[in-house]
């Protein structure tokens, strides 16, 4: 579930806008004819994310976030995003340490599923990034198809994940799309931020000024959880200028424990979690 650490899926058509700059990933459809011969490992640590700086979020998953790591907005050519700020600067991702551990107590759901992505390019279809060291020619890995050239089990139970977090993402969209156009939107500079990426927060102080009635027409929409989610991260930022000083006086890290095992089991309480229908 969301709100369950080991609970590893993919990146998304709209995660991959923000992370691409970091993360040279290239998502090709899977198909038996191109990738029945490869198999698939489950990752153990998390150093293929040690450059990537921001990921974007879905709506179910913004408190988890925001009790863990700053939430900022993004502006991109496909509209607005939220996204966890992982790093401070560009390539940097200061929640990850030099064991390939996770520091903080959520990793953001596009994160959780490397190597299997979706992109806009391919509608419907689950995508691998062909550049990981997790698809492997090796027998002793897992499969992507079964017997009958369909996707196996665990690809399949992505698939529907990433579409149904697709929904999730569009719904977040909407309602900072609705933020942005009542003014209530302003830059942000986090102290120590040098990233290339302009950063936007909510005007406390424009929020505070709404009326009982234009609040109301906010929680219609459900941006409300948005706002708080977003102001209360902010207490966040503290934890990265730590790990920075920590990175910059290399204090060494303790050993990661076994994702694989955390994987297992996040698998197995999957229908924990129940999603919002689409709107």
């Amino acid at each position: 579930t969301f709100g369950k650490v080991p609970y590893r899926f993919p990146l998304n058509a709209r995660s991959q806008k923000v992370v691409a700059m970091n993360h040279a990933a290239q998502w090709v459809p899977l198909s038996p004819e191109h990738h029945g011969g490869l198999m698939w490992q489950r990752f153990t640590a998390y150093h293929f994310a040690q450059t990537t700086t921001q990921v974007a979020l879905a709506d179910a998953e913004l408190r988890h976030v925001a009790a863990n790591v700053p939430i900022a907005l993004t502006e991109t050519a496909e509209g607005w995003q939220a996204v966890a700020l992982l790093g401070l600067e560009d390539g940097q991702n200061l929640l990850v340490d030099d064991q390939g551990r996770w520091r903080a107590a959520y990793v953001p759901a596009a994160l959780r599923g490397h190597p299997f992505g979706l992109h806009s390019d391919y509608p419907g279809r689950l995508c691998i990034d062909q550049h990981s060291p997790y698809v492997v020619e090796r027998l002793d890995a897992e499969p992507f198809f079964n017997q009958h050239g369909e996707l196996a089990r665990f690809p399949a139970q992505v698939l529907a994940f990433l579409q149904q977090r697709e929904q999730g993402c569009q719904r977040l969209s909407k309602r900072i799309t609705a933020l942005a156009k009542a003014a209530l939107l302003t830059p942000w500079q986090p102290h120590g931020y040098q990233g290339s990426t302009p950063l936007y927060q909510i005007d406390e102080r424009a929020w505070q000024a709404l009326s009982a009635k234009q609040v109301g027409l906010f929680w219609q929409l459900g941006a409300v959880p948005l706002v708080y989610a977003l102001l209360q991260s902010q207490q966040q930022l503290g934890r990265l200028q730590l790990y920075q000083q920590r990175k910059a006086t290399a204090e060494p890290s303790v050993p990661p424990s076994d994702p694989l095992a955390q994987w297992q089991e996040a698998l197995s309480s999957e229908a924990e979690y129940d999603w919002p229908s689409a709107t």
